[in-house]
């Protein structure tokens, strides 16, 4: 009695409706409806895309790392160059000293 009550309410037999719906399906899934495939290419490409900026990240670090070894080494020559700057110019002083002392012994005070 149950399926004359439901195929009178449609028309269709159970076997009619399970044939329908499984051609629906295969439709469905035939015209693109399905949207699993699109997900996950679309998770392919997010991930692709995180890889792509942390590949890009660690090159932009690597870079920077080098670029701040060298500067490091650059002033590190530098404060050496400036320290026997200083040493040079303390025995110019010195030496300078000398000859001011020198002259001022050797040359007549009258002028």
């Amino acid at each position: 009695m149950a399926d004359t009550t439901e195929s009178a309410r449609h028309g269709f037999t159970p076997e009619q409706m399970d044939w329908i719906e499984k051609r629906l399906e295969a439709h469905a899934n035939r015209s693109g409806n399905d949207r699993s495939g699109e997900l996950s290419m679309f998770k392919w490409a997010i991930g692709g895309l995180f890889v792509l900026g942390l590949a890009t990240a660690g090159y932009l670090a690597t870079e920077i790392q080098s670029v701040e070894t060298g500067i490091r080494a650059e002033i590190a020559v530098n404060r050496e160059g400036i320290a026997e700057n200083r040493a040079a110019i303390a025995d110019l002083a010195k030496g300078l000293a000398r000859i001011e002392a020198i002259l001022e012994e050797r040359l007549p005070r009258d002028r």
